[in-house]
């Protein structure tokens, strides 16, 4: 085994272990050795890539909070070198599909969602059956706005391997926000059923049922989705978005107990969660505990100055309405 064998073997091993640096390293080394090619760059971009995201941490799930991480994960330097390797790599060798492929992931990363689309288009041309870049194809057209493409290509993916359990998950929520809801639990099912040790997955499912409990002769599927939100929390307990959908289940069955408890363990996940305080607020005064419930509001109005402007407009509205009433105005 020569010298450069030896040190992407040895760059492997790292890899798989998760020992990012030690594997750009032993990349870095055999490129410096006279190994350019288009596979070894492709090696060193994804563990670029895999270093960001180990350093970037768990993203927060309130919208607000993950934009920013978001934004801020974009701007890695670890993604600006996976960004110059894959372009390296499909400059040296233009049919090599894992470097669009790699190249593609990086866009998504990035937020740069046309280019992604180009880079997954150039992946399908050399492998017409990939189902994980007609996925994450999917993810950026839904990402640019664009539902139907993004259905189109996620029908494209399942067909290519009906075991895509991400396909399934992806398209369920697409078609929640479009009201599909019997089409969407079908496709969480089936999800759930490819995979289910996937936290994620539970959560999708009850925050379906949760809708569906909300139509006509629907309210049966309020205790399925605290189940299911259940076994979320069971498989990852420190799915802070589980807890606030749970509470919302239990806030919605007037089990207020049991809601305070999930809104509990939602702020000591994600203290700087502004709606958990509102919950938790709105909790408390039903209760009667007006002390927390003063505490939660001044959190609140901490967290999201907007939030004391409402029920000041509300009630000059209501001034107003009176003033005119009596006045005959």
């Amino acid at each position: 085994m020569s010298d450069i064998d030896f040190l992407i073997k040895r760059g492997e091993a790292c890899f798989s272990e998760g020992l990012f640096d030690l594997a750009i390293s032993n990349y870095s080394q055999a490129i410096a050795a006279g190994d350019g090619s288009s596979l070894l760059y492709c090696l060193r971009a994804k563990a670029y890539l895999e270093k960001a995201w180990q350093q970037a941490g768990r993203a927060p799930f309130e919208e607000e909070a993950y934009e920013k991480w978001a934004d801020a994960f974009g701007r890695r330097p670890e993604l600006q070198l996976a960004l110059a390797d894959a372009a390296q790599a499909v400059s040296l060798d233009p049919k090599n599909s894992e470097a669009y492929y790699g190249l593609g992931e990086i866009q998504i990363d990035k937020r740069c969602w046309a280019e992604a689309i180009a880079a997954f288009d150039k992946c399908l041309e050399l492998v017409p059956d990939d189902a994980e870049a007609m996925y994450w194809r999917a993810v950026a057209f839904d990402e640019l706005g664009d539902t139907a493409k993004a259905l189109e290509t996620l029908g494209e993916a399942i067909a290519a391997n009906a075991d895509s359990h991400e396909a399934y998950y992806m398209r369920s929520q697409i078609l929640v926000s479009g009201g599909g809801l019997e089409e969407a639990l079908a496709d969480i099912s089936k999800a759930i059923a490819l995979d289910p040790e996937a936290a994620e997955y539970f959560l999708q499912r009850g925050k379906v049922l949760s809708y569906m409990s909300e139509k006509p002769g629907g309210a049966a599927h309020l205790a399925e989705a605290i189940e299911d939100f259940s076994e979320a929390l069971r498989l990852d307990p420190k799915l802070a978005e589980a807890y606030n959908w749970r509470g919302l289940a239990y806030m919605q069955a007037g089990e207020e107990k049991k809601e305070l408890k999930d809104l509990n363990a939602l702020l000591a996940l994600e203290p700087g969660h502004a709606e958990g305080y509102r919950l938790r607020y709105e909790c408390q005064a039903a209760r009667g505990k007006r002390l927390e419930a003063a505490v939660d509001w001044l959190y609140l109005c901490f967290l999201n100055p907007k939030a004391i402007v409402a029920p000041i407009a509300e009630a000059a509205g209501n001034a107003r309405a009176d003033f005119k009433k009596y006045s005959g105005n």
